[in-house]
């Protein structure tokens, strides 16, 4: 569908709600603009009233109002008349201010803390007005509940939520009754701040949102929804913006995003119990908005069981360099579901930090599952951005490549790495420009033998697809240091006086990528008998070992760690890191390769630990996931595993960078060696394409 016809589907599905003329000031009934005193049963006595006589506009007067949980009725508008309307929830004796109701939390449904602004089955339902309404959480109330994991080296600090988010995990795969998975008092499970379930026509207008406890709007199966000029700006643990989860008809429109995790993020639906209810986010519209800072500006998922379809986000505007993704789908194979029929348009991203596009399916838990999720007819055009780790990055399994997807008139510039598309089929490239260079191409080549003067040697080249047949050319430099070309093809016998080797890729519009410069192995280094002889010599010849030697058992130093990267890290920071100015260890501190000892020291005598090296070889590998997740790997030792290093170390596995023992331990404590950390190092390599 063309997203012109898309957006008149969609608007065609969308009623606001119908609230009778009747207007009602909350002073009518008791209750008190600032005021010290809590006034939530004078607020909900307004509500209930309202909703008793037929429904009408509550309208809040300027001044500030203190309340627990309200929960809105049929009918039933709030106004906040004034930018000086301040609803103030407290954040003190939360089980008598957000008492237990049904709801939904990350997806799952349960009994928990009732959501700060709260309705289900109802109709006709409004929140709207230039005031306040402010969460009250802070470092010491709510966002304490959470240690984020925000990044690869995040510390590993106590979690209160943790054992509640495994225990409903559990609930969930278990088909555990919803009326049995009871939360709340005791518990550490954060309300969102606004949660309509099971609403019609729901408008939601006007208003700042600040310092949420949980996710800022999540309206769960709701019917007519729409969001326009709201200002989101809260900055705690999962503060994301807008999820709209397995609803039909959602327009988003003029609003301001600045929150601490997704911008919107629309769902359906987590696991098990997504996958019963089977109830797809759908015919959704985002236009006309500025994204300011989060995580993803527009993400689809994770929680994307139910599938979700139709949804056209066109004409937004994604400002800030803190940005980390403009268009973000995640997913994993425990949650199933497809994401379809989606279009990004006719935006402009300013400032992106991690991706202008990413999508991945090894978001939290990964390939450990059985339901493999699917990315088909996925449409990005008419788009222009800036900066960025890579400028489009799009994976997903093997068994389920991306299908229908279409990338035209894109133009990037100032990313890291141009683009990662892992498991695309039959994709349509068209006027797609990254850092200058146009659109399909060859991405890399590398040698992926150890060249040995006189033997057969073998290059590999990874292309965009649609590329067609390329060519590949080799050189060779002698001890007379001149650079002569010698052959063609992907195999060629690598000439008797060679010491150095390169080869290049080039495709019929004459795009050429080419490889690192590989030492060539000398007789003397090939009789070397070592019993890793094959790693050692690969990575002499990547020039990551100063020389083929036996790798030894002992643990590995950070600074000869560091030193071994060397050919991994980015460009300047290899020539700098090559030349020890300041020195290597510092370089890969600066790459996050490594990260510095609690006391800020550099340490480069110090050890590295198996979960450690698990997070280097992430860092390392040329594809970095920002916003690492608190998932944890599948072995029998996955207890002694710290939760920043989880997910860095099921991907390791995943990727196959390391290894569980023969009993299915990883041992994360123990001090990876020179020889392991070889081995990893090496596949490490292959992987990023050096």
């Amino acid at each position: 569908m063309e997203k012109l016809q898309l957006r008149e589907e969609i608007l065609s599905r969308m009623e606001l709600p119908v609230i009778a003329d009747r207007q009602y000031s909350v002073q009518e009934f008791g209750v008190v603009p600032d005021s010290e005193e809590i006034q939530t049963v004078f607020l909900q006595k307004a509500i209930d009233t309202v909703n008793e006589q037929g429904g009408g506009r509550i309208v809040f007067p300027a001044g500030s109002y203190l309340t627990g949980a309200l929960h809105l009725k049929s009918g039933v508008e709030l106004h906040l008349e004034s930018a000086d309307t301040v609803l103030k929830f407290v954040n003190e004796e939360v089980s008598l201010h957000y008492p237990l109701v049904f709801s939904h939390w990350e997806a799952t449904p349960c009994y928990n803390f009732s959501p700060l602004i709260y309705a289900c089955d109802a109709h006709d339902i409004a929140v709207t007005g230039c005031g306040v309404l402010d969460g009250g959480a802070d470092r010491e109330h709510w966002w304490n509940w959470h240690h984020q994991v925000e990044n690869a080296w995040s510390s590993n600090r106590r979690d209160l939520q943790l054992e509640d988010r495994k225990a409903l995990r559990e609930m969930n795969e278990n088909g555990t009754p919803v009326e049995e998975r009871v939360f709340g008092d005791g518990h550490f499970l954060r309300p969102n701040f606004v949660q309509p379930i099971r609403c019609k026509r729901v408008l939601l207008q006007g208003f700042t949102l600040k310092n949420s406890p949980m996710w800022q709007l999540n309206p769960v199966m709701c019917e007519s929804l729409t969001v326009d000029g709201v200002t989101m700006s809260s900055h705690g643990a999962n503060n994301d913006g807008c999820d709209p989860e397995s609803c039909s008809g959602v327009h988003i429109k003029n609003c301001r995003f600045d929150t601490g995790d997704d911008c919107i993020s629309l769902k359906s639906g987590r696991d098990r119990d997504g996958r019963i209810a089977n109830k797809a986010c759908e015919y959704v519209l985002i236009e006309n908005n500025e994204f300011a800072d989060g995580h993803g500006g527009v993400a689809l998922g994770s929680e994307m069981s139910g599938g979700i379809r139709h949804v056209l986000a066109m004409n937004n505007r994604f400002s800030s360099p803190n940005l980390t993704y403009a268009l973000r789908l995640k997913t994993n194979a425990k949650r199933g579901g497809m994401v379809e029929e989606v279009t990004l348009a006719d935006s402009v991203m300013d400032h992106v930090h991690g991706a202008a596009v990413h999508g991945t399916m090894l978001y939290e838990d990964g390939r450990n599952g059985e339901y493999l999720p699917v990315f088909r007819n996925i449409r990005i055009e008419n788009i222009t951005a800036h900066g960025g780790d890579y400028g489009i990055f799009l994976e997903a399994f093997d068994e389920v490549p991306i299908t229908g997807l279409v990338l035209k008139n894109i133009v990037i510039d100032g990313a890291k790495k141009m683009i990662r598309c892992m498991n695309w089929k039959d994709p349509v490239v068209e006027n797609v420009v990254i850092n200058g260079s146009h659109f399909p191409r060859p991405i890399s080549v590398r040698i992926t033998d150890i060249p040995r003067a006189g033997d057969l040697c073998h290059a590999r080249a990874e292309l965009c697809d649609g590329v067609g047949e390329c060519r590949f050319t080799w050189k060779y430099c002698g001890k007379d240091g001149v650079w002569n070309v010698f052959g063609s093809g992907q195999e060629v016998e690598i000439p008797a006086d060679a010491c150095e080797v390169q080869v290049s890729v080039c495709d019929s519009q004459n795009n050429m990528e080419e490889s690192i410069v590989y030492r060539v192995l000398s007789e003397m280094d090939a009789d070397c008998k070592t019993s890793d002889r094959n790693v050692s010599r690969r990575l002499w010849c990547r020039g990551m070992l100063e020389k083929v030697q036996p790798l030894s058992t002992e643990p590995i130093t950070r600074e000869k760690l560091a030193k071994m990267m060397i050919p991994l890290m980015e460009t300047e920071d290899k020539k700098e890191a090559a030349a020890a100015t300041p020195s290597c260890l510092e370089t890969a501190l600066r790459q996050g390769f490594l990260k510095r000892e609690k006391d800020g020291s550099l340490k480069p005598d110090g050890v590295v630990s198996r979960q450690e090296m698990a997070t280097v070889a992430m860092q390392a590998c040329g594809v970095n996931y920002r916003n690492a997740s608190s998932t944890m790997p599948v072995c029998e030792d996955v207890g002694m595993v710290d939760n920043n290093y989880g997910t860095n170390v099921a991907r390791a596995l995943y990727f196959g960078f390391m290894e569980l023992d023969g009993a299915g331990c990883f041992r994360p404590l123990e001090p990876v060696t020179e020889q392991e950390s070889a081995v990893i190092l090496n596949r490490v390599a292959d992987f990023a394409g050096i």
